[in-house]
């Protein structure tokens, strides 16, 4: 089957399409200039065509005569000065993609998956958790309005073009299990490391702190800024009351094998998923085995402002597609731990070897 997988230079993107070519699909996807990732995307088989999902034209050339689409693609940023990619990438990009797939629908059936966010309930601040896919949409970032636009566009198609069917999955945080122990890590390092979350608070707008004004903001920093060190520690925070906070975090692994089973099921057509843990983690616990695991000391802060709670109800995936996590954020640092010893012992190997 020829498959287009935009986004196949990324983190999801790539699993993805290492498994679709294992499956003996061939896939396709399209790369802007200068894209680092280009060369090892097409090292692994899939097939890149240059341009950038904000022409209709390329996209339109990458997807001709495809059966099957993955859109992946995003830009994710929390920082008001990304407004404007966010909504070339994310809302144009997201509409040239449905306009390609509706053309190529006219000549042959083609099925479609959107990857959405949870940033578009959004999760962190939901009315009710666990959240599930019926939760209104109330995006507090720009980027989540962006989601929210990508899945209205998605149903209009869905609807609309007969030969198009369509299903969305909602991403939780998604990381590669190398990236969990890395302190600039796009998401872990924010979220496990002092100094990235410092970096980050500073870099972005109010919202991404959970802060509801610059004054909120400024106490959060206020917090954590004496706690940065050129050792890169480890930050374990704690609310007001002293009750550790909880992160929920899925393996890219374990969201292949949900879009996966979305592609398949004939169930899924048409419908939402989300696809996350089956239940978020407190940081009392991980922040201490992430610390013990990398040798790393670790920080803790109470921080005086409401962050909300992330927790995803997963609960339609595991029944209706037998969606089933794999991959712990535990599981993550030693898989992690373990690969970055083999390659500094496999690296000495080498330099005793030369």
């Amino acid at each position: 089957m020829e498959i287009f997988v935009s986004g196949a230079t990324g983190r999801v993107g790539g699993v993805l399409s290492a498994e679709l070519i294992k499956r003996g699909h061939t896939v396709r996807t399209i790369a802007i200039t200068g894209d680092p990732n280009k060369a090892a995307t097409e090292a692994t088989g899939v097939v890149c065509h240059s341009g950038s999902l904000a022409s209709y034209d390329d996209v339109a050339n990458a997807m001709e005569g495809v059966e099957a689409v993955f859109h992946m693609a995003a830009v994710i940023s929390f920082q008001p000065t990304a407004r404007g990619l966010l909504w070339v990438v994310n809302a144009v990009g997201t509409y040239n993609v449905l306009r390609a797939a509706a053309a190529e629908s006219q000549k042959r059936y083609v099925r479609m998956v959107f990857a959405s966010s949870d940033q578009v309930y959004p999760t962190r601040f939901a009315r009710y958790r666990p959240t599930d896919e019926n939760h209104p949409k109330e995006p507090y970032s720009f980027y989540g309005m962006t989601k929210v636009l990508g899945e209205d566009m998605v149903k209009f198609y869905h609807r609309s073009e007969k030969a198009l069917d369509i299903s969305t999955a909602v991403f939780s945080h998604t990381e590669a299990a190398r990236e969990i122990i890395d302190p600039n890590g796009e998401y872990a390092g924010a979220a496990f490391y002092v100094n990235s979350r410092v970096r980050n608070l500073k870099a972005s707008s109010t919202h991404h702190a959970g802060a509801t004004s610059n004054s909120e903001l400024s106490q959060i920093l206020a917090v954590l800024e004496p706690l940065v060190s050129d050792d890169e520690p480890l930050l374990l925070t704690r609310d007001a009351n002293g009750i550790p906070h909880t992160q929920e975090l899925i393996d890219v692994r374990d969201i292949v094998q949900g879009l996966l089973l979305i592609f398949d099921k004939p169930e899924a057509i048409g419908e939402t998923f989300n696809l996350a843990p089956i239940s978020p983690v407190s940081l009392g616990e991980f922040i201490p085995y992430l610390a013990e695991k990398t040798g790393r000391r670790f920080v803790e802060a109470n921080i005086p402002v409401e962050l909300g709670k992330t927790h995803g109800s997963s609960v339609k995936a595991r029944a209706l597609l037998g969606f089933a996590p794999k991959y712990s954020m535990f599981d993550m640092v030693d898989e992690a731990v373990a690969d970055s010893n083999l390659e500094t012992r496999t690296t000495s190997f080498l330099g005793e070897k030369s």
